[in-house]
């Protein structure tokens, strides 16, 4: 008999404006249903949406892919009704993707805390919200939630689920070391029968260059786009993405107002992550300084897509120039961004296909391990 996992999602598709951990919990699904039944409780819309999805009944558990999935309207989502949700499943472990969301994570800790729901073991994934970028926005209420949490011990007996050792350290500098920490890196989509087929002209002179994420400050858009300033040679950059925060994106506009002619920004909307592929191999090279994420399935997907990446160091995927697939770099080093953008766009032909080839192949190496599905069966205590 298969064990359950409850999973509070926020997001879950067809949602697609929540970014990463949407995916995130869709290969978690995908790669290990054979071992484990799935119960996921998500919004009945995407992020920003007015509107539920139209094609989807709320309020009841549904057959999507190999979970179940429980999509409701979270504004009228109570502590009542998310005690009754959580109480319709007998799960053996609960799995939260988030630390600071107020309807996925806190009220599911606290209706633990005060026996509403079975206290039954709880795995929690900050996904990045301990980098330093990351608690550096809204830092104040973030701070004094956290100090009020371990003040009462809300999080007490948790086994926390870091994607990498960075995000343990993280997690472990705000809890302290004696937290239960079990790094169990995200998993990917399976990729057994891909070949590499990226065909795209490259010029010396030229470069297309590609952004895919939320556009949020956490992503760093504005400041890619104003790396670009400096570069000398034709420049394409596309940008795609849900608009998370407008007024940041007014920011970004006025920041792209100010480049030179050489240099053609475009917004392309929301990327259909059925086409992701497709558009890191319409791209030379994938520019995103992000200031953390906890793994970035993003950066896994360019690499797949043979695009290489220029990246910050705010992220798990580090040393990338020895392998001669991208570059992560220090977010004060401005200097270096621009060199590496520089000799991008002065690559010729054969070289920019070498590294797009040992892109792929990195990419390949890295998704779906055996010993991080191993990991994910220790963390939900099989």
């Amino acid at each position: 008999m298969k064990n359950k996992v409850l999973v509070m999602a926020g997001f879950y598709v067809p949602s697609i404006k929540g970014g990463g951990p949407i995916q995130s919990i869709k290969n978690l699904v995908d790669n290990l249903s054979d071992r484990y039944e799935f119960y996921i409780v998500a919004a009945d819309r995407d992020l920003g949406d007015d509107k539920p999805f139209s094609s989807i009944n709320v309020d009841e558990w549904l057959q999507v892919g190999n979970a179940k999935v429980f999509y409701t309207d979270y504004s009228k989502l109570t502590w009542k009704k998310t005690a009754e949700i959580i109480n319709s499943v007998k799960y053996d472990v609960m799995y939260l993707n988030s630390f600071f969301s107020f309807k996925d994570s806190i009220v599911p800790i606290l209706l633990s805390k005060i026996k509403r729901i079975s206290r039954k073991p709880i795995v929690l994934a900050p996904r990045g919200q301990f980098s330093i970028g990351a608690l550096s926005l809204k830092s104040s209420k973030k701070q004094q939630y956290i100090k009020i949490a371990k003040m009462f011990g809300f999080y007490k007996d948790i086994v926390w689920h870091a994607t990498a050792f960075t995000e343990k350290k993280d997690i472990e500098n705000v809890f302290g070391s004696g937290e239960k920490v079990i790094v169990a890196n995200n998993l990917t989509a399976r990729y057994d029968e891909l070949k590499f087929d990226k065909n795209i002209l490259k010029r010396k002179g030229e470069l297309k260059i590609v952004f895919v994420s939320r556009v949020h400050p956490k992503k760093n858009l504005k400041g890619a786009i104003e790396l670009l300033r400096s570069i000398k040679g034709k420049i394409e950059f596309n940008i795609y993405g849900p608009l998370e925060d407008k007024n940041y994106w007014s920011e970004c506009e006025r920041t792209i107002a100010d480049l030179p002619g050489s240099i053609k920004v475009s917004y392309k909307g929301i990327a259909n992550h059925d086409n992701i592929l497709d558009i890191f191999k319409s791209h030379h090279v994938f520019l995103f300084p992000t200031l953390g994420e906890n793994f970035g399935h993003v950066i896994s997907e360019s690499l797949i897509g043979g695009c290489p990446v220029i990246i910050s160091d705010q992220t798990p995927w580090l040393n990338l120039a020895e392998y001669n697939v991208g570059w992560d770099i220090n977010l004060k080093d401005e200097t270096k961004f621009i060199k590496v953008l520089q000799s991008c766009v002065d690559l010729d032909i054969d070289k920019y296909e070498e590294m797009s080839r040992n892109a792929f192949l990195f990419g390949i190496k890295k998704s779906n391990e055996d010993k991080d599905i191993t990991l994910y069966h220790k963390l939900f205590g099989t």
